[in-house]
């Protein structure tokens, strides 16, 4: 499956209109003022237990010099409470103007299964213990401390409605992306979109126009898919290098 990431992030990602220019001056405080945005943002994630969130992906090959529009949504869940809560996701996109599924994903808490349509699979990934990585972590998961560890951020811009913040990894060599932007809903803290680079200059655009926390959701909408008809399962190793876009993923208190 394609690197797309990665979260919530998410994840999670078209309006672009509705993102007004600011004229507003950087000023010294700006990374104290990045710090607060940033807790903010991390104490909001922690309330959710449920989420939903309708998402656009536009994907760009600077090589191939095409643009790929994906709609769809994705969903979240927290089961249980403490060390031993499981973190349930699923998600899935479709290319505009196509009636099935190009990527889905559910994770169940402990594996993530991708579906891969054109080979009729369901790959089985073994979900990796205490790591906090990946670009769909920048929209619903990680901690700020985390944020601060892993990448180089800084304050870009904000104004009345959304916070910019321009995130560079740190360890480029294991890195998923050379650069993004994510951008958070001023007030909400909520993750409104998250624009990355890879090396090689392909862009990935993930738009979040809604989010809904406290959804009512199903629980067996995370459950481990049936194999359908025709279709294989395929345990994945786990040294595999973990399964694009990752799943959106939350850390505890």
């Amino acid at each position: 499956m394609r690197n797309t990431v990665p979260a919530l992030a998410v994840l999670l990602l078209t309006g672009a209109a509705a993102f007004a220019q600011s004229t507003t001056p950087k000023a010294p405080s700006d990374d104290a003022k990045l710090d607060g945005y940033l807790k903010k943002w991390e104490q909001k994630m922690r309330e959710v237990k449920t989420l939903s969130a309708k998402l656009t992906r536009i994907d760009k090959d600077k090589v191939l010099t095409t643009t790929t529009k994906y709609s769809g949504w994705a969903a979240y869940m927290r089961s249980g409470d403490g060390p031993s809560a499981l973190n349930l996701a699923a998600l899935e996109l479709k290319i505009d103007g196509k009636t099935e599924f190009s990527e889905k994903m559910i994770c169940t808490g402990t594996y993530v299964y991708v579906f891969a349509p054109a080979q009729k699979e369901i790959r089985a990934y073994e979900m990796p213990k205490g790591k906090a990585d990946g670009f769909l972590d920048l929209l619903f998961g990680m901690k700020a401390e985390d944020v601060r560890k892993h990448y180089d951020v800084k304050l870009a811009k904000e104004d009345q409605y959304y916070v910019y913040v321009d995130v560079t990894p740190k360890a480029k060599d294991k890195a998923d992306f050379a650069r993004a932007r994510l951008v958070l809903n001023h007030g909400s803290y909520l993750p409104r979109q998250l624009w990355f680079e890879h090396a090689n200059g392909n862009e990935v655009t993930w738009d979040v126009p809604t989010v809904q926390t406290d959804a009512k959701l199903d629980r067996r909408l995370f459950d481990a898919p049936k194999t359908p008809q025709g279709w294989k399962l395929v345990p994945v190793k786990p040294e595999t290098t973990t399964p694009q876009p990752r799943v959106i993923r939350q850390q505890q208190k």
